[in-house]
């Protein structure tokens, strides 16, 4: 639902195709807010704030990316019917100025739907290492919208966008249609010249842009068109008819295809190239990657260089961290016990647990994971992963919310929406708490990495990739349907910007410190406290048969393990309250400690995660993902459990 809009205030949307620059645009205005990265469908619900300009209120609207009006895509249909709303008093069309010939296509869609609407060249920058240049003024005669060029990563040209989108406010909309060769502007005529009056009071958008949606068969518009005067729908299906048989094409191709060479037309108009030398070395590095042998090289070093980077760097700073407050540790243990001391304690734990072991491994975790994300490395290996997928029982367009995964699952869930098809996003959802999140890669770290080597932790998040392919293929078997093939855009190969990383990492590092550090400092002072007056230990004896029996573990971890369940992190923190130490070593056992890690790894996702399972899914799906969850990490530890038993 649209908020309530005040008299004076300007309604700008920023719209586009994937990946051209529209959130990194909206957070160069608003403030780094929403997450972005060189990899299409990040955006899938619309998110808006307010600025003043000019001394103008704008209520500024970051789209989902859409690569036609026409769309059947759940996120795209989003961007279409905010636009559709009459909410929209201007438009900020986006479009990436590298790949200027194909971004027009729906550059010319949006004029045909006469919203005031402003061109903004993205990635100049971009265009010019590939050798394109653009005579923006004459882009802007011809298309009959003005247009401005930016670097939004550098926050390049923004003014001068907002400054002519203001402008465009107050002035008349001019633009030029599109016009199509003799026969289709005939038939679009004489269609409008019997156009229905009901049909127009009923869809208060330019009839020609819903002639032309009819004519390129889309459903939508069909529907609602039929409602009001299913004859004339029926008569101009006709006309589409005629058209298809007079070129030789499909039905739905014939505007598609004009518009293609009109656009080709255009862009032949106004831009001219030259050698682009960085452009081409990035090229032969795109071609090594994408290339079966450099790729498999490529996600096996980035793994590796994921987990020796932040455990190395992470066991360095826990140290050092850990170092300055054992004096302190020391002396609170030396005084008389009580209850007030208790709760010193856990505060101590939980401020000691956050900043040496937690954020140590986190912080260079999601570090490379910006990196990776902006320089196009995930679309990549999501590509070559695609065959597996399939074979898994997963849809192909699985790999965007599956990649989104390792970052956190929460996202990752709600870009589930961008699957047509029920089962694929049901079976999608269910995968997705497999997928090992930033918080379990801390544990696997924390744990398996300082106590059983860095191999060991590279070995189980193989193993974390492994069960979740595992799971996809069982759950898959009872919902079988013909798997469809992938068309996804992998964008090229970009430098990182390291500002845009930075506010990248801090976006996701500001959640663990506004919202889960503050509850692991006060479970930890809770739990010191329970400790005291003995409130923990019923809750260690009702989960005993899972901890001591099942998974072998020390009773005192029942407690860690259910306020896992709040946050994955908050289980390794809680650990340590509960053991009396950092030093896990020191009263746990090399198997010990991998069945916890497997367990954590795997038990009931993080009440964050059901809650978008919820949100996304249903109750059903909620439930059902949990007990998959558990019943899947009780079967696999216990079992390393058991099996451990015969070589203690």
């Amino acid at each position: 639902m649209a908020a309530r809009r005040s008299p004076d205030e300007l309604v700008v949307a920023l719209t586009g195709q994937p990946n051209c620059g529209k959130s990194t645009l909206f957070n160069a205005v608003a403030g780094f807010r929403v997450d972005t990265g060189n990899f299409a469908g990040t955006t899938v619900s619309y998110a808006e704030t307010a600025l003043r300009f000019e001394g103008r209120d704008i209520r500024l609207i970051d789209l989902p990316g859409i690569y036609s009006i026409s769309s059947f895509d759940p996120a795209e249909r989003v961007a279409r019917d905010f636009l559709l709303s009459g909410e929209v008093d201007v438009v900020v069309n986006v479009v990436d100025a590298s790949i200027l010939s194909r971004s027009l296509e729906l550059t010319l869609q949006l004029i045909e739907m006469k919203i005031p609407m402003v061109l903004c060249l993205n990635m100049m920058d971009e265009a010019q290492h590939k050798g394109v240049l653009i005579d923006l003024e004459r882009l802007a005669t011809l298309a009959g919208v003005p247009a401005r060029s930016t670097v939004a990563v550098l926050g390049t040209g923004i003014d001068a966008v907002f400054a002519a989108a203001t402008k465009m406010s107050r002035t008349a909309y001019q633009p030029r249609d599109p016009c199509y060769d003799r026969d289709v502007e005939d038939c679009i005529a004489g269609i409008l010249a019997r156009y229905p009056e009901a049909l127009r009071q009923a869809l208060p958008v330019p009839e020609r842009f819903v002639t032309l949606r009819l004519l390129e068969m889309d459903q939508e518009f069909e529907r609602r068109a039929s409602q009001v005067d299913a004859e004339f729908v029926r008569s101009v299906q006709q006309d589409r008819r005629r058209l298809a048989t007079l070129h030789g094409w499909p039905e739905s191709g014939v505007l598609a295809s004009h518009r293609h060479a009109l656009v080709l037309d255009l862009y032949e108009q106004v831009a001219t190239h030259h050698r682009g030398a960085i452009a081409g070395m990035r090229e032969k590095i795109d071609r090594i990657i994408t290339n079966p042998v450099g790729g498999l090289l490529t996600v096996v070093l980035s793994l590796l260089l994921t987990f020796s980077l932040a455990f190395f760097l992470g066991d360095l700073v826990a140290k050092l961290v850990d170092q300055p407050f054992a004096a302190l540790r020391t002396a609170i243990q030396a005084l008389p016990p009580s209850l007030a001391v208790a709760l010193l304690s856990g505060l101590v734990e939980g401020v000691v647990a956050g900043a040496g072991i937690v954020l140590p491994y986190l912080v260079p975790l999601l570090l490379l994971l910006a990196v990776y994300e902006d320089a196009g490395l995930l679309p990549r290996i999501a590509f070559m992963v695609d065959g597996l997928l399939h074979r898994v029982g997963l849809h192909g367009k699985s790999v965007v919310p599956l990649s989104l995964g390792f970052g956190c699952n929460v996202p990752a869930i709600m870009a589930t929406r961008n699957l047509e098809n029920p089962r694929d996003r049901l079976i999608t959802m269910l995968v997705i708490p497999f997928v090992t999140c930033s918080a379990r890669s801390v544990v696997i770290l924390a744990l398996a990495g300082k106590y059983l080597g860095g191999m060991t932790a590279a070995a189980l998040y193989l193993f974390g990739l492994g069960v979740a392919m595992a799971v996809s293929f069982a759950v898959s078997r009872s919902k079988q349907h013909k798997a469809l093939g992938l068309i996804m855009e992998v964008p090229p190969l970009r430098r990182p910007y390291p500002t845009i990383v930075m506010k990248k990492v801090w976006l996701r590092l500001r959640e663990f410190i506004v919202v889960a550090w503050p509850v692991i400092l006060v479970s930890s002072v809770l739990l010191s406290a329970a400790s005291y007056v003995g409130i923990d230990r019923p809750v260690n004896a009702a989960l005993s048969p899972l901890t001591t029996t099942v998974l072998r573990l020390p009773e005192v971890t029942g407690i860690a393990l259910f306020l896992g369940v709040f946050r994955k992190e908050l289980a390794l923190v809680m650990l340590a309250t509960a053991l009396g130490t950092t030093e896990f070593d020191l009263v746990l056992s090399q198997s010990q400690i991998l069945v916890l890690v497997i367990f954590t790894m795997l038990y009931i996702p993080c009440i964050a995660t059901l809650a978008a399972l919820f949100k996304e899914g249903g109750l059903k799906t909620c439930f059902t993902s949990a007990a998959l969850n558990f019943g899947v990490a009780v079967l696999l530890a216990g079992a390393v459990a058991q099996v451990a038993r015969f070589f203690a």
